[in-house]
């Protein structure tokens, strides 16, 4: 396993070894004596000090480039310090392994500090420290230059002057922080301190027991006023000096917080859209502006699995489907259609809980906040129009909603289907405040519609690039309907599940969305919508140069899915921009250079995604397709193990360590496959004739019969890697 340490560290002469156990001490490894972190004479190469036997560590020296974070886990970590390590393995994406113990982390990146830093079980250290490592992998990286992040994380553990004692505003109820503390690890001792249980406890006096149970309170709160309440609503908090002077419960309070570490804030470095995601870089977005990006940021810190494409596709429907309708900009509303492509298994959930969690915490102050969830399936056009009269503005969370593109979108899709395609297609359009969508006459009368004014559904749909992709075909890009679409797709892999994924949306973010739903209740009621104008001249010409670049790719291709793709972009940047620009000023909206250098950004890499899927051959049907998963199954064949040929694909024993990849395995791999599956040629003939193909292009090569016979013992055709691949 520690063969997994990084090549650049293992090929340096900075390795020291130690005898199991808690004292750690350095051996050097070529003689057997104590080492010292800052004689390089009593350091080895990785090979003689694994030659040892023993635990084996790096040396960090001034000389080379490596700093390393250590996220300590000795003994039980607190609520919040779990939080902060969180955070930071969340922000550094570079090469972590998992300490000695399988419950510490070492993140190891390039960059340098003055001294080590300490706090909270978070160490720092730049040199004159060593290491013990593991190869005990957690995140696979190269070990990447993190310089901006380390100052910025060293800067904020570094002591602060201590405040003085001031009154905060409550940050939770009370009933939240009753709940928290009453399962927490310590919960007996604060059941027993509430219930006066003060001497069973083993205190020596009423007043150090007061102590013990403020500093759980100011645990839990930095609000004095709410620490003075909840404290005074307990058995200890009867007796009159707790009960009628504050001046007593605000010394003990002050004696409390004088004690307390200042909060490291990480929020800034660690923000999990802030263009560093931890599991896949290159599909990262920038944090959004506003609103928006406090919304996906909490909508991420709670999920069971987080994500941050996930959480940022949940925090634009979900002010999307608050504000669609109330505001316009070019003649249409901020309504949004997306979709989130992620496997199975990855938390796509997330986002759908995280926005009940905040319709939960607004509701409180806004009942009527469920005007702006909508049904969480369609069964028909019609049903979707006739919720509209109802509920002219909403949002609609799907899930599996690949499968409903499929559905809907194949040639043999029912009259609903068919319907609920068309309903679609033009409720997109039809949010601006002037537009109808016109009412629909049936013969069945129950089937009839009415006139909608200015409807503006928002909708966040979910399901695996697989049922996505498989189901497409170009004939649904040339109808318009997916190019409504903005699509987010996460292909990293399954996250660590989060510890502290139960937390109360912060006041802030609740109070800033129950101004936008009493904006968007009032302009409802008073039939009213804010035109949102383009305040600069710089975010009218970042707008302007790319519609003209979206002209100019529509008018260099001659083919209709890149049309088609292009043919909106404009309009998504502009509704995403003045959406962006209500997040940031729910009463005087105006989109800033910053709004709308996101909004096409975002726009942008949407397209260009949709366009490299096309261009890479995983979308829908066809030869093309046919032959891509082809290469992508010998590819995948070539990089198992042995025992995985053997265990997952019955691969037989004198072919399990060879590049020959039997048919098969092929037919294990891909026949169950969509694209083989729908092939009109049935998917057998489908695979063989791809195959075929694929020899004569010279990319595979089909190893003669007898060949296989004599020298493999294989009675079905065995391929190979040819000059082509």
């Amino acid at each position: 396993m520690r063969r997994r340490i990084p090549a650049e560290l293992r090929e340096r002469a900075q390795w020291v070894c130690c005898y199991p156990g808690p004292e750690k001490i350095p051996i050097d490894a070529r003689t057997g004596k104590h080492a010292s972190v800052t004689d390089p004479s009593t350091w080895s190469t990785f090979d003689t000090a694994i030659a040892t036997g023993l635990w084996v560590g790096y040396v960090l020296s001034a000389d080379d480039p490596y700093t390393i974070i250590d996220l300590d886990a000795k003994g039980e970590l607190t609520r919040e310090q779990q939080d902060v390590h969180a955070r930071i393995l969340s922000a550094f994406d570079t090469y972590t392994e998992r300490s000695i113990s399988g419950k510490g982390y070492h993140i190891i990146c390039r960059g340098s500090l003055p001294d080590a830093v300490k706090r909270d079980g978070v160490e720092i250290y730049t040199h004159s420290r060593y290491m013990l490592c593991t190869g005990d992998v957690a995140r696979d990286r190269p070990i990447s230059d993190c310089q901006l992040l380390l100052s910025q994380l060293a800067g904020e553990m570094r002591p602060r002057p201590v405040v003085d004692f001031q009154e905060r505003p409550d940050i939770a109820n009370d009933d939240d922080i009753w709940r928290m503390a009453a399962t927490a690890a310590n919960a007996d001792k604060f059941i027993g301190l509430c219930e006066g249980d003060w001497e069973a406890l083993g205190y020596p006096s009423q007043s150090e027991a007061d102590m013990a149970l403020l500093s759980i309170f100011a645990f839990y709160s930095k609000s004095d006023a709410q620490c003075r309440r909840m404290f005074r609503h307990t058995a200890l908090g009867q007796r009159a000096k707790a009960a009628k002077r504050d001046d007593y419960l605000d010394r003990s309070l002050a004696a409390v917080r004088r004690t307390e570490l200042p909060t490291i804030d990480v929020s800034v470095l660690t923000s999990p859209l802030n263009g560093s995601s931890a599991v896949n870089k290159t599909t990262a977005f920038a944090r959004p502006p506003g609103l928006v990006g406090e919304v996906a940021d909490y909508i991420y810190s709670t999920a069971i699995r987080p994500v941050p494409e996930i959480a940022l596709a949940g925090a634009i429907a979900f002010v999307a489907g608050i504000a669609g309708r109330c505001y316009n900009i070019s003649g249409t509303g901020l309504n949004q259609y997306l979709i989130v492509l992620a496997p199975t298994g990855t938390g796509k959930d997330g986002a759908i809980a995280g926005i009940e969690r905040l319709t939960s915490a607004v509701r409180q102050q806004v009942p009527s906040v469920d005007s702006f969830i909508g049904p969480a399936s369609f069964a028909s056009g019609q049903g979707l129009v006739r919720i509209l009269d109802e509920k002219p503005c909403f949002l609609s969370l799907l899930g599996e909603f690949g499968l409903t593109l499929q559905q809907i979108c194949d040639p043999r899709a029912s009259p609903a289907q068919v319907m609920l395609r068309r309903a679609l297609l033009d409720l997109y359009n039809r949010s601006g405040w002037t537009a109808l969508l016109r009412s629909s006459v049936y013969s069945d009368k129950d089937k009839n519609t009415k006139t909608i004014q200015a409807p503006a559904v928002t909708i966040l749909g979910e399901s695996t690039p697989e049922t996505f992709f498989d189901g497409l075909s170009s004939s649904h890009i040339a109808e318009g309907l997916i190019p409504r679409f903005s699509i987010i797709e996460y292909t990293g892999p399954r996250p660590p599940r989060n510890l502290h994924m139960d937390v109360c949306p912060p006041k802030p973010i609740v109070d800033a969305l129950v101004a936008l739903a009493a904006v968007a209740l009032g302009s409802q009621q008073n039939k009213t919508c804010t035109q949102i104008q383009i305040a600069d001249s710089e975010a009218a010409a970042l707008l302007d140069a790319f519609d003209t670049k979206a002209d100019a790719a529509i008018n260099a291709t001659g083919a209709d899915t890149d049309k088609q793709l292009w043919n909106r972009a404009h309009l998504k940047a502009l509704k995403l921009s003045a959406l962006l620009a209500v997040g940031e000023n729910v009463y005087h909206p105006q989109i800033q250079h910053h709004h709308a250098e996101w909004a096409i950004e975002f726009v942008e890499r949407d397209v260009n995604g949709m366009l490299d899927h096309y261009a890479n051959g995983t979308v829908g049907y066809g030869d093309h397709r046919l032959s891509h998963e082809i290469r992508e199954a010998f590819a995948a064949y070539l990089a198992l193990s042995s025992k995985q040929r053997a265990v997952t694909y019955k691969v037989p024993t004198h072919l399990q360590d060879k590049p020959i990849a039997p048919y098969s395995y092929f037919v294990r791999r891909l026949q169950r496959k969509a694209c083989f599956q729908q092939d009109r040629r049935g998917a057998t003939k489908a695979l063989t004739d791809t195959l075929s193909s694929l020899v004569s292009q010279g990319a595979l090569i089909l190893i003669p019969q007898q060949q296989a016979v004599q020298q493999f013992g294989s009675n079905v055709p065995l391929y190979c890697a040819g000059q082509g691949w």
